[in-house]
């Protein structure tokens, strides 16, 4: 067997298995919080360009996001996706920077309403699609995001297409030909960060690896040295890389979907640290004038530098990669949400007088859940903020209830009558089905 077909077999194995509880709790976590930052997206300018050109191009199967548009599942899949990682707020881990979420949801979700798939089967196709396709990502970190690759978007599919390949009840050979046709549909560069492209990376990632599946249950096959051969996707999209994260003896033993993480800001994870401490000086700097600010400091990793190190934004999507946007908003609001990374925001007159005067020092000694605010004022004194361990790292994870404070946020007023039942049945996925989920979202 070559390395895929006995991924593809240990995951299967773990298919037929019960999942430990831990994990069971972690991936309805990565669902719930996944669906409410696609449901937060749903009215975005963007997300009616996309379901503009799924009505103009595809068929008519399925609704989503709470929305009327009926679309094919190819289409609902894109969108879901793309929604799901358009406000930079889904989940993400830290290791390999992928946001695993978004194209295994967006995959599997639209599956639920075609098929009477019952709500353990989703569960575990949500848990094995996230797990797949960080240890696709974990066997390239960190050659190939340091190549310049999404690596949301070029190992999301895997997940997108191991998630479907659960819902469909396919077995061992079923799950290896999907992936290995997935591995010839990745997309995604880092040079798009910033733009509504980069969130397009996550929806085609689902679509690709729902569309993969789809093949495979039609009899389309695939050769199984597509990921490990001389010329196959891992050599071609990394330096270096290593199979033990996909050794089947491996699979179950360990769980790297505990390592999954959750924003309590919608951006750049990287710059967390930094906003937090940002957020941590706000009272100090409540009753002082912006123009007793000489400038602003911040120490942090050198990763924040290379991919955020944006020297202004003109939008809200390029401030969610301009760190020092993050630390001014958060030193003038004592806040990080939707509202302090909007356009609006993003050309205030007075976040752009203070973003002139903040400052990016790299700083090797300051880990990646690290940075360090430094407030000069101008009559010599300081204010200093450190953070050692963000909120939302691994570290300090967001609990539960943060984590249900946020879903509701992200429904907004449209469906506040309906959040908690929406959060509660999102939050029981496996007791619950997607058909009984999204019933409840379009307030059936």
């Amino acid at each position: 067997m070559t390395a895929l077909e006995e991924f593809a077999q240990g995951l299967f194995e773990l298919s037929q298995t019960t999942l430990p509880d831990e994990v069971v709790h972690e991936t309805r976590r990565c669902f719930f919080n996944v669906l409410g930052t696609s449901l937060g997206a749903r009215h975005a300018r963007e997300v009616d360009d996309l379901i503009l050109t799924g009505l103009q191009l595809g068929g008519a199967e399925i609704s989503v996001l709470g929305r009327s548009e009926i679309l094919d599942r190819l289409f609902a899949a894109e969108v879901l996706g793309f929604a799901a990682h358009f406000d930079d707020f889904d989940d993400t881990h830290l290791e390999t920077v992928i946001h695993p979420g978004a194209a295994t949801m967006a995959a599997l979700y639209p599956l639920g309403l075609l098929g009477d798939v019952p709500g353990p089967v989703a569960l575990m196709a949500m848990a094995l699609g996230v797990e797949a396709q960080l240890r696709v990502g974990l066997a390239m970190t960190p050659s190939h995001y340091d190549l310049g690759w999404h690596i949301t978007g070029t190992c999301g599919v895997v997940g997108a297409a191991v998630a479907s390949s659960v819902m469909l009840g396919f077995d061992a050979r079923g799950i290896s030909n999907a992936i290995a046709l997935a591995l010839t549909m990745t997309v995604g560069q880092r040079e798009a960060f910033g733009t509504p492209i980069k969130p397009y990376h996550a929806g085609k990632a689902a679509s690709n690896g729902l569309l993969a599946a789809l093949l495979v249950e039609e009899g389309v096959t695939a050769p199984a040295e597509l990921l490990t051969d001389d010329a196959g996707y891992f050599a071609v999209l990394s330096d270096e890389w290593s199979t033990a994260w996909i050794d089947p003896l491996d699979l179950g033993r360990r769980w790297v979907i505990l390592d999954n993480t959750y924003k309590p800001y919608p951006c750049g994870i990287v710059a967390h640290p930094a906003i937090e401490a940002a957020t941590l000086l706000f009272p100090q700097l409540a009753n002082v004038d912006d123009a007793k600010i000489e400038r602003v400091s911040v120490a942090c990793n050198p990763l924040v530098v290379e991919l955020m190190g944006r020297p202004s934004a003109s939008t809200g999507l390029e401030a969610r990669f301009c760190a020092i946007h993050g630390v001014t908003v958060g030193l003038l609001t004592g806040r990080g949400g939707l509202t302090e990374f909007s356009d609006a925001m993003a050309i205030d007159a007075r976040v752009v007088s203070l973003r002139d005067r903040t400052k990016l020092e790299p700083d090797d000694a300051h880990g990646r859940q690290a940075a360090t605010v430094t407030v000069h004022l101008i009559d010599g004194s300081t204010l200093v903020q450190s953070v050692e361990a963000a909120s939302g790292s691994v570290e300090r994870p967001l609990t539960d209830e943060q984590l249900h404070e946020k879903f509701v946020a992200l429904l907004g007023p449209e469906l506040e009558q309906r959040s908690e039942a929406i959060a509660t049945a999102a939050m029981a996925l496996g007791r619950t089905t997607i058909a009984e989920i999204d019933g409840t979202v379009q307030g059936r």
